[in-house]
């Protein structure tokens, strides 16, 4: 039987004129959310929703305009309305367990990503966010087994790959997965670091080094990015160098000015085959790197060994509550204060500063971080 002809998409009035009205919407707000018009897409998804109650697309849009907002709990209702409309949808399953992971109900997005595998037992995204629920709820080896299945069904998944070495390797990450990761918004790095994310920790560690006597030169910036902490600190500290695993970070950085000698690549690597990083420096500095890297042993002992005689390590890292390293679902590994001090008494350093500081935002939240200074005896 042919299809008849005039048939309604499901969930459009079946009055013609709402019907053209809900498209009409449905356009207008989709083409303001690609132009980063937030607030008049929000409008027109509004007006679209009450237009068109059934249409799920309607629906999905406005969560997605709520999650650009930080507003998870409209979010959450949004797409489960969606859902509701669409039940078989994977793309929705994702969306609202994502919703309800920004809202802190793993177990709630974990039941619900259950039901998904069931239905998509082939979808790479709906065991990436299992993963993620999982962490989120304490269990690593189930997390483990979500994020292998979604590698196998997606092998590109630079962030599955990541988070399989992170859980199988004892706290290895993908190399390629933080490179990639920094690479791709390295145009707006700062301004969305410093402003979405009311990033303030090279300013905070840059005030901690200062109570400790006169400027060390030179410096070393391990995990420079686009030079945020290097622009933070005195010209005293000059001559600087840097290190970044992320090309095009290491191309803004030296837009800066500021750095004698750049290298992109991976930390411990450079240092060991490039002299320009030889030293000796009177300073090292190293922000947000090891919640990149989690079995920071290595490194930290290749840095200590550059540093002068009186010279500082200064550095930050996320914290948690429990032993040695944790990974997190953000991607990030979290280090225990004993794990850190265990290091630096390892490496003969001794403690001068130790300080709460949050690392940034996420999900309109703050993320718990420590700052440590030591000196090399």
């Amino acid at each position: 039987m042919k299809k008849p002809v005039g048939t309604l998409p499901r969930g459009l009035p079946t009055d013609p004129i709402l019907a053209l009205r809900a498209r009409e919407l449905l356009a207008s707000a989709q083409q303001l959310q690609e132009q980063g018009k937030i607030a008049d897409a929000a409008r027109l998804s509004a007006q679209l929703v009450n237009v068109a109650p059934d249409l799920a697309e309607g629906h999905q849009l406005m969560g997605n305009l709520a999650m650009r907002t930080g507003a998870t709990e409209i979010a959450t209702v949004s797409f489960g309305r969606a859902l509701a409309l669409k039940p078989r949808s994977a793309d929705l399953h994702i969306a609202l367990a994502q919703a309800l992971l920004a809202a802190k109900k793993p177990q709630a997005a974990a039941e619900l990503l259950e039901k998904g595998r069931k239905l998509h037992p082939n979808n790479a995204g709906i065991f990436r966010e299992l993963g993620q629920a999982q962490l989120d709820l304490g269990q690593p080896a189930a997390a483990l087994k979500s994020f292998s299945r979604a590698t196998k069904l997606s092998p590109s998944d630079l962030y599955s790959s990541h988070m399989l070495a992170a859980l199988s390797q004892d706290g290895a990450p993908d190399t390629a997965y933080v490179a990639e990761l920094f690479d791709s918004y390295a145009d707006t790095f700062d301004a969305h670091l410093t402003g979405t994310l009311d990033y303030q920790v090279p300013q905070a560690l840059a005030g901690l080094v200062a109570k400790h006597g006169p400027a060390r030169a030179p410096t070393l910036d391990v995990g420079c990015g686009t030079g945020l902490m290097g622009a933070a600190l005195p010209e005293t500290h000059r001559p600087l160098d840097g290190i970044d695993i992320a090309p095009k970070m290491i191309t803004k950085a030296g837009e800066r000015g500021i750095y004698r000698h750049l290298a992109a690549g991976d930390a411990l690597a450079v240092l060991q085959s490039d002299g320009n990083f030889a030293g000796p420096y009177g300073m090292i500095v190293a922000t947000d790197v090891f919640i990149y890297i989690g079995d920071i042993a290595r490194l930290f002992a290749a840095l200590v060994s550059r540093l002068q005689p009186a010279g500082l390590l200064a550095f930050s890292v996320e914290s948690h509550d429990g032993e040695g390293l944790a990974i997190r679902s953000s991607g990030r590994f979290a280090h225990a204060g004993a794990y850190v001090h265990d290091l630096a008494k390892a490496n003969g350093l001794t403690p001068l500063e130790e300080q709460a500081h949050p690392i940034r935002l996420e999900r309109n939240t703050p993320i718990p971080g420590t700052l440590f200074v030591f000196r090399q005896d």
